[in-house]
């Protein structure tokens, strides 16, 4: 048999979970986190971390082969314990807000704010909650801070460039959404006419028309069949409101 040296660290088990009974039985994905040492050539040391990614006395050990089959080694993306605990707590909020949970939600998206600070899905999740609930003010509090966070311009985040824009722009936080789509403009390297558009959309609503029409002409420029942007410089050339999003 092949010796097979594992690296020490962090591994993550995910497990699927059954609640309820019978007909009211609902399935939900549970990942655990532990601290792992391999003992030798066929026993690995597992070690359970808590939901503040500390880890608990309790050791197990098992067998490397089934080790294998378990176990993940979060290599990709390695975190610290506390960035560990935010991420189990965000995953648990995200299920609260499937139920429509929004204030067990809140509690949990604030958890994992409290072990990251400037954890992404955590504020962005809970900004969204505190749109729901009618905190409007909270709400455009915490996405204002977002687009100033440097994480956020971090590749891993992308997909979350176009929703943080549009909540900035209905909460009529113009002059954020236009300096954090800059921001993002010059972390891609390269004019996109989307992003251009959307810069010339928040400059619109601001008021700021002559800025909306140079970003209007430089997203043709680059894609002179966008709709959107045909359709906005033709409501702006006609001074009528921008068409909805």
């Amino acid at each position: 048999m092949v010796n097979i040296k594992i690296m020490e660290g962090v591994y993550s088990e995910t497990k699927v979970q059954e609640i309820g009974t019978m007909n009211t039985i609902r399935r939900h994905t549970v990942v655990d986190y532990y601290q792992c040492v391999q003992l030798d050539e066929d026993t690995v040391s597992v070690q359970i971390l808590d939901m503040d990614g500390v880890p608990l006395p309790l050791k197990q050990n098992v067998p490397l082969d089934e080790f294998l089959k378990r176990f993940t080694y979060e290599s990709k993306t390695p975190k610290t314990p506390s960035q560990l605990a935010a991420d189990r707590h965000v995953a648990m909020a995200e299920e609260h807000v499937e139920r429509r949970e929004l204030g067990s939600a809140e509690y949990e998206y604030l958890k994992a704010l409290k072990a990251e600070q400037e954890h992404v899905r955590a504020k962005f999740g809970l900004g969204k909650v505190w749109l729901e609930t009618g905190e409007v003010e909270k709400a455009a509090n915490i996405f204002a801070q977002l687009a100033r966070q440097e994480n956020m311009m971090e590749p891993e985040n992308k997909h979350f460039f176009n929703d943080l824009g549009r909540q900035l722009r209905s909460l009529k936080l113009y002059d954020q959404a236009i300096e954090f789509y800059e921001k993002a403009r010059t972390m891609m390297g390269a004019e996109d006419e989307h992003l251009l558009f959307n810069l010339a959309r928040a400059a619109y609503e601001s008021g700021d028309q002559a800025r909306a029409m140079d970003y209007l002409e430089q997203a043709l420029a680059l894609n002179p069949d966008l709709e959107p942007a045909l359709t906005l410089k033709a409501a702006l050339e006609k001074g009528e409101p921008a068409p909805p999003a």
